[in-house]
């Protein structure tokens, strides 16, 4: 039995009581169809480099948990949304499907980030593309013969100091704009658009704005909106997703990680240049994500969350109150931004000829950044069925000469895991 630790508690209760699925799809498209035996070999190796994901989660009256699961990861054959949890999947949280020259990854963020997905997926590509294609090097990516280290399955937040939550500051944020409320758009069901940039055109704007992909892209996407929606009378509120790893000496940690830089678009940054907006939302990043400030932040959000944990007695408690922190960024938050970074492993990367991740449905408006292969992978999902804020994006990256192409539209495509598929004791 392994116990839900404080890192992975609100993702894993609160993911059920919001009532979403809180998965993520991985997409690489290969640059020749997939070879299905040599994928098969490679899982085979990746499930074994990767021990404390092979589990199967249950539901105790108390809380969630997950058992050790000995049967083998499946591989599918096909694009179809997957049903993690489940028979179909040998009850793991993680799955791989191909299709043509497409190689998906699916996984239930409760267990692990985005941050631990792309070392699953960096050591599954490695052991393929060496069959496939003849790479010897794995930079870095984790291989079955190591030997796995405390740090790895260690979660940091389980260890750091207890703060009496009475002490903790309520934290304040006012309303943001939000686009089906505000501004008027149709809630539906989430749609993603995948957009393709030239990795040198987009980072050479970029440099020459002070700025990085993540906080450039937060920052056209306000101007983006700002654009559709100019006398609003509240401000557009973005959230970065801050990989906090390094800020808790917890590099190799595979347990949720997070924690987030908020950008306000206010009036006075509008009026500014270019450069200088990048430089305050490049400013605010630093500050946000400066190591004792993230520290402080994530003791006093740890010490909430063992809180709560103990004072929730049942699985429906835990449930009704960690879904409601699960929600909390609901007309707090315009758009939320993420970038995992670049990948990191060159000779299966030039293999790269796409690379997507598709997010759960946690917020209105999302976009997902990948870098692989000499390109920049933007994926934007939102949840209302007017295209006006997706097209003003393109016209942002139009107005400042960078080139795109628009690969896929469709609705979500990331893996069902619902409660039902939870074995109880």
């Amino acid at each position: 039995m392994r116990t839900i630790t404080t890192g992975d508690m609100m993702h894993v209760h609160g993911g059920f009581g919001a009532g979403v699925d809180y998965t993520v799809r991985l997409t690489v498209r290969l640059a020749d169809p997939v070879d299905a035996q040599m994928l098969q070999d490679a899982l085979a190796k990746t499930q074994h480099r990767y021990p404390y994901l092979n589990v199967r989660m249950k539901k105790g009256e108390g809380a969630f948990y997950y058992v050790d699961n000995p049967l083998p990861i499946v591989l599918l054959h096909g694009d179809d949304r997957v049903n993690l949890g489940t028979d179909a999947v040998n009850g793991h949280l993680w799955a791989i499907s191909y299709m043509d020259d497409r190689l998906h990854l699916d996984c239930y963020h409760g267990i692990t980030d985005g941050t631990g997905m792309y070392r699953v997926l960096a050591t599954l590509l490695y052991y393929y593309c060496a069959a496939r294609y003849g790479v010897t090097d794995p930079e870095g990516a984790d291989l079955e013969t190591d030997v796995i280290p405390a740090a790895e399955t260690t979660d940091p937040q389980d260890l750091l100091p207890l703060l009496d939550p009475s002490a903790i500051p309520a934290a304040h944020f006012d309303p943001a704009f939000t686009l089906e409320t505000d501004g008027g758009l149709t809630p539906s069901a989430p749609t993603i658009w995948d957009i393709e940039v030239p990795e040198d055109a987009f980072m050479r704007f970029t440099t020459e704005n002070d700025s990085t992909p993540g906080t450039m892209v937060s920052l056209l996407m306000a101007h983006a909106i700002d654009s559709l929606y100019p006398n609003r009378t509240k401000e557009i509120i973005s959230a970065y997703v801050i990989n906090a790893r390094p800020m808790l000496d917890a590099a190799k940690t595979y347990h949720n990680c997070l924690g987030m830089a908020i950008f306000d678009y206010s009036a006075r940054i509008k009026g500014m240049p270019m450069q200088r907006q990048c430089t305050i939302y490049r400013g605010k990043t630093f500050v946000q994500s400066f190591d004792p400030v993230v520290k402080d932040t994530t003791i006093a959000s740890a010490s909430s969350i063992k809180a709560i944990a103990a004072a929730a007695h049942t699985v429906e408690e835990k449930k009704q109150v960690f879904g409601q922190m699960f929600n909390g960024g609901e007309g707090l938050i315009s758009f939320l931004v993420s970038y995992t970074g670049k990948w990191k492993h060159q000779e299966t990367g030039n293999y790269m000829r796409e690379f997507w991740l598709h997010p759960p449905n946690t917020f209105s408006l999302m976009v997902e950044l990948g870098a692989a292969g000499g390109k920049i992978f933007m994926s934007i999902q939102q949840r209302f069925r007017e295209d006006t804020v997706r097209e003003a994006f393109l016209r942002q990256l139009e107005a400042h000469d960078i080139p795109y192409r628009i690969c896929h539209k469709a609705g979500s495509d990331i893996a069902h895991f619902v409660e039902a598929s939870v074995t109880k004791e």
